[in-house]
């Protein structure tokens, strides 16, 4: 092996440590968004000043959650938020490992590159959902209407484009995943037809 093909490697062997390093630290705050917004949920109108974003129209007052219906949804919400979240950090987590192990067109990184791209498409979906969906609840009754507040300005106004980048970002790192995938069959097929040779010499 070349000692500039050496040297790549360590590179990126070195991303992969930083990038692994980076997945656990995100991980533990994960970990504590997840455990003080179900706090605040739970504790309902005792907390003022906090919000809770339901996609990217609505949200809900931490100081407006008075009803079990509407703390029920807005638990599920922020839960599969943060759980889909979570998940794709996990893939993120296993590839960097990957790499930093030396291991890079492999099966293994294919697929949780593409699982990466998956779940990146399922939260722009969520994200699309969201702000229907609450619609829905509220019209029928089953959330207090008054309490769900409709975005319009300053930091937490509408994300209209957010899903659909969502969506745009997901696909290019499907794109990747599958030239990736394309890249390491030809890689195998390269280095079974040179051990062959090697084996008719």
């Amino acid at each position: 092996m070349r000692p500039e093909t050496e040297a790549r490697i360590r590179n990126v062997q070195k991303f992969g440590k930083n990038g692994r390093q980076f997945c656990v630290l995100a991980g533990a705050l994960f970990g504590i968004t997840l455990f003080v917004s179900w706090a605040t949920i739970l504790a309902g109108p005792r907390i003022s000043g906090g919000r809770i974003r339901l996609g990217a129209l609505y949200s809900v007052p931490a100081d407006q959650l008075t009803t079990v219906e509407l703390k029920v949804w807005v638990f599920l919400m922020v839960t599969a938020v943060l759980g889909v979240l979570a998940w794709m950090l996990l893939h993120l987590y296993r590839l960097f490992r990957h790499l930093e192990a030396g291991s890079i067109y492999t099966k293994q990184n294919v697929y949780h590159l593409r699982q990466v791209a998956l779940l990146s498409m399922a939260y722009a979906a969520i994200q699309l959902i969201l702000p229907p969906a609450s619609y829905m609840l509220a019209e029928i009754g089953f959330i207090d209407a008054a309490a769900v507040a409709i975005v319009t300005s300053g930091r937490d106004a509408p994300l209209w484009g957010y899903p659909i980048a969502g969506f745009i970002s997901a696909s290019l790192v499907l794109l990747a995943s599958w030239i990736m995938d394309v890249g390491r069959e030809i890689s195998d097929d390269a280095e079974a037809m040179r051990r062959e040779a090697d084996l008719v010499i």
